[in-house]
């Protein structure tokens, strides 16, 4: 009786912690409604000692992916964006990795070199980042921007490839 209730209270709290982290898209995507909002123009270094401004940017689709080191849905997500760079970065996408809640920039490296990340990464460690972006409070959490700096959509939790690259196959051709 004892080990029923034990394992109830464990799958309970794994379903609570995989949702609350964002595994599976249960918000969706939330497009921007009404006047374009601008993304944020945030200037940073990346990983790679290399400045990354947003604004220098305008003319492509930009994402930008908010994940962390220790994030199961991130670990799952940031595979199709590697693919996705490689098919669609000559024709205007750049994609910027923010790592939240990671520790130290050698942690990332390895992270990254680890999923083979082909893009900027970030270390976001610091709150003036996802205050930027409204707050984030789960990852992975993906924002598109349009050619004109605006926000076009954000989702929040894993997302399939196939739900990116209809938004970026949707930008690139308007």
């Amino acid at each position: 009786m004892m080990i029923k209730k034990n394992m109830t209270g464990i799958v309970f709290s794994v379903i609570f912690i995989f949702t609350v982290a964002g595994f599976g898209a249960i918000s969706g995507a939330k497009p921007v409604l009404g006047e374009a909002k601008p993304a944020p123009d945030i200037t940073l270094k990346d990983l790679k000692g290399n400045k990354f401004k947003l604004s220098d940017h305008q003319g492509k689709v930009v994402i930008v992916n908010f994940w962390a080191v220790w994030c199961p849905p991130c670990k799952l997500e940031i595979p199709d964006l590697v693919e996705l760079y490689k098919k669609y970065k000559e024709q205007g996408l750049v994609i910027l990795g923010i790592a939240i809640d990671s520790g130290k920039d050698k942690k990332i490296k390895a992270k990254a070199q680890e999923l083979g990340i082909n893009y900027p990464v970030i270390n976001g460690n610091n709150y003036y980042i996802r205050k930027s972006f409204g707050g984030i409070r789960a990852v992975p959490t993906t924002f598109v921007i349009n050619q004109e700096g605006n926000f076009f959509k954000n989702y929040v939790g894993y997302q399939k490839r196939q739900v990116l690259e209809e938004d970026i196959k949707t930008l690139l051709h308007q």
